[in-house]
C-alpha cells in the first residue's frame, strides 16, 4: 500500500492560495496526497466567542464560494491522484504547539509561500508562514520544510 504524503501550507482561503496546493501536486511523487490549509486566528478569550463559535463556523466565515469552487477544479484536475485537501485553524502561534501540531497530524512537509502577502480576514489573523519559520530548527528532520515561489492565477490556470 503506497505510502500518503502529508503536506501542509499556510492559507487565507482566497483563490490566490491554490497556486501553492497546485505547485504542490504537481512536485510531489506520491500516489496519495492529504493537503492540510491552516489559516492562523489567535483563540479568543472572550467567553460568548468560545462557546458560541465552532471550527466549522469559522471556516464557512473564512472559504468564500470561489475558493471552494477552485479547490472543486483541482480535485477534477487531479482526479486521477488519490488527493484529499482539508482546512484547519490554528489558534496560536505558540512554538510548542506548532510543534505538537505538526507531529499529531502526521505532516510530512511543509510547504512556506515565499512572497506572499495573506488576506487578514479575522481580527485575530497571524502569519502562519511566519510562525513556521521560527519553529523550522526545532522541528525533527522527518519534516521537510521548502519554500514556493509566488505566481499569478492566470499563469496556474485557476482562473479561467
Amino acid at each position: 500500500m503506497a505510502k500518503t504524503t502529508r503536506i501542509l501550507i499556510p492559507s487565507d482561503f482566497t483563490v490566490d492560495s491554490l497556486h501553492f496546493v497546485r505547485q504542490s501536486i504537481e512536485e510531489s511523487m506520491a500516489d496519495s496526497i492529504d493537503i492540510i490549509l491552516v489559516y492562523g486566528n489567535k483563540s479568543s478569550t472572550s467567553a460568548s466567542e468560545l462557546l458560541g463559535i465552532g471550527l466549522e463556523d469559522q471556516l464557512e466565515t473564512l472559504q468564500s464560494e470561489s475558493f471552494l469552487k477552485a479547490c472543486s477544479g483541482i480535485y477534477q484536475r487531479y482526479k486521477n491522484r488519490k488527493l484529499s485537501i482539508f482546512a484547519d485553524i490554528l489558534g496560536t502561534d505558540n512554538s510548542h504547539y506548532l510543534q505538537h501540531y505538526l507531529k499529531g497530524q502526521s505532516v510530512n512537509e511543509v510547504i512556506i509561500p515565499r512572497d506572499y502577502t495573506y488576506k487578514k480576514k479575522t481580527r485575530n489573523f497571524f502569519n502562519v508562514a511566519s510562525a513556521l519559520r521560527k519553529v523550522e530548527s526545532q522541528i525533527p528532520s522527518t519534516i521537510s520544510f521548502k519554500e514556493q515561489p509566488s505566481i499569478r492565477n492566470r499563469e496556474i490556470g485557476l482562473i479561467e
